[in-house]
């Protein structure tokens, strides 16, 4: 009990806490709410956020059948989706959430940021996929790359925070085509200040086919699972040495 306990999440949010995904909205705990802007005016750019059902348009990550969804299309729309967490992320948080995309024309992303000094990592989806720091530095480890998936891929991304001045990254994929498992995974060093926020965009689609859209859900920051277990044994500990004492 203990264990699970320790594994909790400590900010969590899924889409079927909404009944609409729009700016300063927020169903979930431990976050700021959603700061969205799109430069969508009803034509001819279409570009701006709502609850959908990802199986439409990619792989399952809803609940209760519903995903948070952005879609920006033709080439000049844009959107994008920012959230701070409510505290710093600390070391031995572990952040994840699901992405669920189809086709890799325009540009459809996630971008981590750390207080002042800006992006951290961005992992980008336009012709083929890509991850990159703009104000650290990435240490690439092993991966498969990023290839086509298919129309039921489900990427699942953690970032799990090392230390005050590094954090690694693991961005895998589950689909019926193209590359499976790890896809990107390393490490960023040069940290200067907390993991403080991040933000989910697409620009530039094709159109607006449903194929086109980036899904997101099931976000939540978690204790390293070492951690949790570091403060089980250490319960059973104690629970020995008082057995023991009688």
């Amino acid at each position: 009990m203990l264990l699970m306990q320790t594994h909790a999440a400590v900010v969590q949010d899924i889409a079927s806490n909404y009944t609409s995904f729009v700016n300063a909205s927020n169903g979930g705990f431990g976050f700021q709410p959603w700061a969205i802007s799109s430069n969508g005016n009803g034509g001819p750019i279409f570009a701006g956020s709502v609850l959908g059902d990802s199986t439409i348009g990619a792989g399952n990550i809803n609940t209760s059948g519903v995903s948070f969804s952005l879609f920006a299309h033709p080439t000049a729309a844009s959107v994008d989706a920012s959230r701070a967490f409510t505290t710093a992320l600390l070391p031995g948080q572990v952040f994840s959430f699901k992405l669920a995309l189809n086709s890799d024309n325009g540009n459809k992303g996630f971008n981590l940021f750390a207080g002042s000094q800006g992006e951290l990592f961005n992992f980008n989806i336009g012709s083929g996929g890509s991850v990159s720091s703009a104000n650290a530095v990435l240490n690439p480890g092993s991966g498969a790359g990023y290839n086509y998936g298919g129309n039921d891929a489900v990427i699942n991304v953690a970032i799990s925070v090392l230390s005050p001045s590094s954090l690694s990254y693991q961005i895998s994929r589950t689909s019926s085509l193209g590359n499976q498992g790890n896809l990107f995974t390393g490490t960023i060093t040069g940290l200067t200040d907390a993991v403080s926020s991040f933000s989910y965009y697409v620009s530039g689609t094709d159109n607006g086919a449903a194929q086109n859209t980036l899904y997101i859900n099931n976000l939540q920051v978690v204790p390293e699972p070492a951690a949790g277990l570091l403060v089980a044994m250490g319960g059973i500990s104690c629970v020995f040495r008082r057995r023991v004492g009688r």
